[in-house]
């Protein structure tokens, strides 16, 4: 099972300007909203394109983000068409495809709304690391003998 590639089609940002600010909830989804056969094949391998949406939602009512792209993958013949009459039928993907496809996406979809979070100025929607520095430690005090 590989990816060979992640392409972003669509991203959307909004910051409302009235929204009051206090304690915000930062809410982010990833789903498959389609799965499509690609018009390649090569040693034996076909290849999906699995078409996602990321959303981040800045509640209540700060702003959001929205990233649409389609992870490529390529797998042998019957694989591929074992994922795509799956979907077909239940709109269903085997979970250990499903697991990559969503953690694909989701690396997309949150390092495009890290950056775009600092542009229209949201918090950032995963907390980032941050340097602390240790007091020094005390003196340690001698023993009298």
């Amino acid at each position: 099972m590989t990816i060979v590639k992640i392409n972003l089609h669509k991203v959307n940002a909004e910051r409302s300007l009235d929204a009051k600010v206090g304690q915000i909830k930062i809410n982010n989804n990833v789903s498959v909203k389609d799965v499509e056969e690609m018009s390649f094949a090569a040693d034996g391998k076909k290849g999906l394109k699995f078409t996602f949406t990321f959303n981040c939602a800045y509640e209540p009512g700060l702003g959001k983000i929205d990233v649409e792209g389609q992870v490529l993958f390529v797998e042998v013949e019957a694989k591929i068409n074992e994922i795509k009459e799956g979907w077909d039928k239940d709109k269903k993907i085997p979970a250990d495809v499903m697991e990559q496809i969503v953690n694909a996406a989701l690396h997309k979809g949150n390092i495009q709304a890290i950056k775009i979070s600092e542009d229209i100025s949201l918090p950032s929607p995963l907390p980032l690391p941050k340097v602390k520095t240790n007091p020094a430690p005390a003196e340690e005090t001698k023993k009298e003998e």
